[in-house]
């Protein structure tokens, strides 16, 4: 029996097991950049989340400094709501726990015979790398006068 040579010649296309392999390794890829993708949301929620804190903690502080009599009027233990506090103040931590729904405030105010410190301090839980919330907080320390 006599096989042809053009039959047997150099092979042409991929074979199956090529392109599965080839699919395989593809998806593993787009797996990995779906992670990535979504790490990099939940990081950026964070960072909205840190900058909201930090500009009412700064904001509360320019309050402060614009009342520059009572400052005893803002003294707040931690809590996430403000009962008996001055009206200004109670805004100041609606807009917050609007914007940061997990948020506490405390305001502590320290009046020496030649300076006044506040110290202004939020607390809030974030989605850390896992889906576990993370308590975390920041405090502003600001000379009044």
């Amino acid at each position: 029996m006599f096989i042809s040579k053009a039959r047997f010649g150099k092979q042409r296309g991929f074979t199956m097991i090529e392109v599965l392999v080839a699919l395989i390794i593809l998806a593993i890829g787009l797996l990995g950049v779906a992670g990535v993708q979504g790490l990099s949301l939940k990081q950026t929620t964070n960072t909205a989340t840190r900058s909201m804190v930090t500009m009412h903690a700064y904001q509360l502080s320019e309050m402060m400094r614009a009342e520059s009599g009572s400052f005893a009027s803002f003294a707040k233990n931690k809590s996430a709501d403000c009962s008996g506090c001055s009206t200004v103040l109670t805004n100041w931590h609606d807009d917050v726990v609007r914007d940061v729904p997990t948020a506490q405030t405390e305001v502590s105010v320290t009046t020496n015979p030649n300076e006044t410190e506040a110290d202004i301090t939020i607390y809030w839980t974030e989605r850390d790398l896992g889906n576990d919330a993370v308590a975390q907080s920041y405090t502003l320390r600001t000379r009044l006068r």
